[in-house]
């Protein structure tokens, strides 16, 4: 068993004797060394002036640059219409972290140092003020030569007057020059012309350092913050530091203006690069489609062609004309044909020959009117006049002459039908020659088509793409802009009053840091003042170190009365802190990390308890390192909490086992888990609680130390208060920020804290060590006066 502690300050009594009595000794140690306070004050407000004489003081400047366009990771674009523009570099995204990146850059920096001539700096001899904007002179090269060193080139002129200075050298001897007159030095050629401000310096002495522009760049670069304020606002803070809040402004005013300078190059230098290779590109494309032209046009020309689909088309319509005439002759020469036959036919003669509305020929019609006129006046006759009669020679002839002419009207329209029939098969036979040239032809003109539109697309583009480059290099715009120039704060550091006061803290601190810097140095916690400045938990007692290993020591006797005592307070405060003395109360004990105390406090406050005649049960809830089944001497082996939350046993009563001190049992860990944490998150745990209260006064857990594992975190709802152990020189100062944490997050219910484990002599807690501490520095020195110097040297044998 670890050694263990009490001495009871409740967090209940801030003003009782305990709490008076450790005031009353920290007032008297300090007391006893007012001479230190004195002189620590002196030393550092003395310390204060020098440090105010000697410091510039250093301003905050802070810009703000906000980027208009969209960022991306990618280097592509997809305008509204879906439309790929990786070929216009102009609306490029923005990705806000290279832009950072080029910001930071040395080659920004550089042109900045270079183009402000933040290279030379000019301070008045007198009080060494810098005369950044001010100076009276400007120094500039007329030719470089070499590199200057680290420390910078140290010039020193006196301004004589308004023609002439006087250069300062202590090994060649003090000259004068006329302002813009060259001088040669080691590290170039410069000169020194006058400024505005000239007259208010004239006659003093001028200091100037010229350094190596790419140091003072790296210096500057490393001062520059560039920072994104919100991922998901595209707003840059740049922030710099400066003695010289003009300087400072100038130098991120200019840096910006460089970046917008830079990054406006850089984006027309690639909107011209994308405009040339797009040129050229056309340039190519229109050889390309003027020999794609030609071809064509040869192509038609041997072919006769003009338009292949009309010219196919008027193919197709000349043959159907074809058809249809060499139809009509086929009709036309059977009309002939059977007139023919009827006019030949003996029967027949003499007879009417047919004839048809087909017939197209306004000759033969006649002679047909004129034939059937006749044989109509001779039909007539025959009514009243014999054939033989003479009458019937002249209409007879008539009618011959007639019938033959008829004749050889048929003859001559048969042969011209058959000639017609003959040239419509001629050119109906050239008309299928070219209708099956055709598609050879389409073939060949659709592929020479097809090269020649498809690179006529892509210089359409080509040269839409090149205008809208064009027109956006022509008016491009900055994707940054500024929404904050450059602006100075006021000079936080130094301030005279925050010195000084710093001064006198730092004076009567001094000695408190003396005689508690074995304290400072010591990363564990020593004493109550440290939790009360670092916590806001009531605390509610303190428990002294005691060197038995007895675990329980409240059964003791007189010689553990002190300790016993103070577990009796702890137990006044426990029934304060619950606010009544009812059956069925609650309290978990846990702890930062292992061997603070917890298992010791929770089972010796449960005897005080049960000694109290409050019926009493400790669980032992660390399921996974139980130790107070062995502070009570019972049996590991015996069945226990985890148990009843697997469900193996349901019998509570067969589960506690009594402690061997009236009124108090146990309820033992039972057997190691692997999975504690998820049993305590059973309802089971809750029907354990509520069916003990029913039959305890005081139901006290155990639980682990909640920086390892979570299990008290679980358990902790079930409690109605939570007694969180700390160990002088053993818990570490850190686990105050912690212990912070879970009391701000509400964790606990009735969150309270015991200082444990005490050694008041070995942490210089309290005023009883000085004596006998300070003694064995000077046993055998002589008596001294009681001196200002006597009372150092004292207090430095005391230390």
């Amino acid at each position: 068993m670890s050694k263990q502690k009490s001495q009871l300050t409740t967090f209940t009594l801030p003003a009782g004797d305990t709490e008076s009595s450790a005031s009353g000794d920290v007032i008297k140690k300090y007391l006893f060394h007012w001479p230190l306070f004195v002189l620590g004050v002196i030393l550092f407000i003395i310390l204060a002036f020098f440090y105010l004489q000697v410091t510039k003081p250093t301003y905050p400047i802070l810009a703000t640059l906000e980027f208009k366009g969209p960022t991306s990771s990618e280097g592509t674009v997809i305008n509204k219409n879906g439309d790929n523009q990786q070929l216009d570099p102009i609306s490029t995204p923005v990705i806000v972290e290279n832009e950072i990146e080029v910001m930071q850059s040395k080659k920004l920096m550089y042109k900045v140092v270079n183009d402000l001539q933040l290279w030379a700096t000019y301070k008045a001899k007198d009080g060494g003020v810098d005369l950044y904007k001010e100076t009276p002179v400007k120094f500039s090269f007329v030719k470089a030569v070499g590199t200057i060193d680290g420390k910078g080139e140290k010039i020193e002129v006196i301004l004589k007057d308004a023609n002439s200075f006087t250069l300062l050298d202590n090994e060649s001897g003090n000259k004068d020059y006329a302002y813009g007159s060259a001088i040669k030095s080691s590290f170039g050629t410069w000169k020194l012309t006058p400024t505005t401000n000239f007259n208010s310096f004239k006659g003093k002495t001028i200091d100037i350092t010229v350094s190596d522009p790419d140091q003072v760049a790296d210096d500057y670069q490393t001062r520059v913050k560039v920072e994104l304020e919100n991922k998901d606002a595209p707003f840059v803070n740049i922030s710099t530091s400066d003695q010289v809040p003009s300087r400072g402004k100038d130098i991120l005013n200019e840096l910006m203006a460089q970046y917008k300078e830079d990054a406006m190059s850089s984006k027309n230098r690639d909107a011209q690069k994308a405009i040339d290779f797009i040129t050229l590109r056309l340039d190519s494309l229109d050889r390309d489609l003027n020999i794609d032209e030609r071809q064509i046009e040869q192509f038609k020309s041997a072919q006769s062609m003009t338009d292949i689909n009309s010219q196919s088309q008027g193919f197709r319509d000349i043959s159907q004309a074809n058809i249809k005439a060499n139809n009509e002759a086929d009709v036309q020469l059977k009309i002939l044909n059977d007139i023919e036959k009827t006019m030949n036919n003996p029967k027949n003669f003499g007879a009417l020959p047919p004839t048809s509305a087909h017939l197209e020929d306004p000759s033969l019609m006649a002679l047909y009117e004129k034939l059937t006129a006749v044989q109509l006046q001779k039909a007539q006759l025959l009514a009243t006049t014999p054939e033989t009669n003479p009458l019937f020679d002249p209409i007879n002839q008539q009618l011959a002459a007639l019938q033959k002419a008829f004749k050889d009207k048929i003859t001559a329209m048969k042969a011209s039908q058959v000639a017609i029939k003959e040239q419509i098969a001629k050119f109906q036979s050239g008309i299928q020659t070219g209708l099956k040239k055709i598609p050879e032809q389409d073939r060949l003109y659709t592929s020479m088509k097809r090269k020649q539109e498809s690179k006529e697309k892509i210089y359409t583009f080509l040269l839409e793409k090149r205008e809208q480059i064009s027109l956006r290099y022509a008016s491009t715009v900055s994707d940054s802009e500024i929404v904050d120039d450059a602006h100075a704060g006021k000079a936080k550091w130094p301030k005279p009053a925050i010195v000084y006061a710093i001064a006198l803290l730092l004076g009567l601190a001094s000695p408190i840091g003396l005689l508690y810097a074995r304290e400072s140095l010591n990363e564990r916690i020593s004493n109550r003042k440290q939790i009360e400045d670092a916590v806001n938990v009531p605390i509610l007692g303190e428990l002294s170190y005691q060197e038995d290993t007895t675990p329980i020591v409240v059964t003791q006797g007189r010689g553990k009365f002190a300790i016993g005592e103070q577990f009796r307070v702890l137990r006044t405060n426990l029934s304060h802190l619950h606010g009544n003395n009812e059956k069925g109360r609650v309290t978990l004990f846990t702890s930062s990390i292992g061997s603070e105390g917890k298992s010791f406090v929770s089972s010796n406050l449960s005897v005080t308890l049960a000694y109290a005649s409050r019926k009493t049960i400790i669980l032992e809830m660390d399921l996974r390192k139980p130790k107070i089944s062995g502070i009570f001497n019972l049996s590991p082996e015996h069945p226990g909490i985890s148990d009843y939350l697997v469900e193996t046993h349901k019998d509570i009563s067969k589960l506690i086992q009594p402690s061997g001190i009236p009124g108090l049992d146990v309820l033992g860990c039972g057997p190691i888990q692997p999975n504690p944490s998820e049993l305590l998150e059973k309802n089971k745990l809750d029907e354990l609680i509520n069916t003990l209260k029913e039959t305890y006064d005081d139901i006290l857990i155990d639980s682990p130390p909640i920086h390892l594992v979570t299990d008290s975190y679980i358990i902790a709802r079930t409690a109605g208060a939570v007694v969180y152990m700390i160990r002088q020189g053993h818990t570490l100062k850190d686990e105050l920020e912690f212990i912070n944490g879970v009391d701000e997050a509400k964790r606990f219910p009735k969150f309270t804290l015991v200082f444990n484990g005490i050694k008041r002599d070995s942490f210089n807690y309290g005023y009883g060590y000085t004596n006998s501490y300070y003694s064995s520095y000077n046993t055998n020195a002589v008596e001294e006066k009681d001196t200002f110097g006597s009372k150092i040297r004292t207090f430095l044998r005391r230390f």
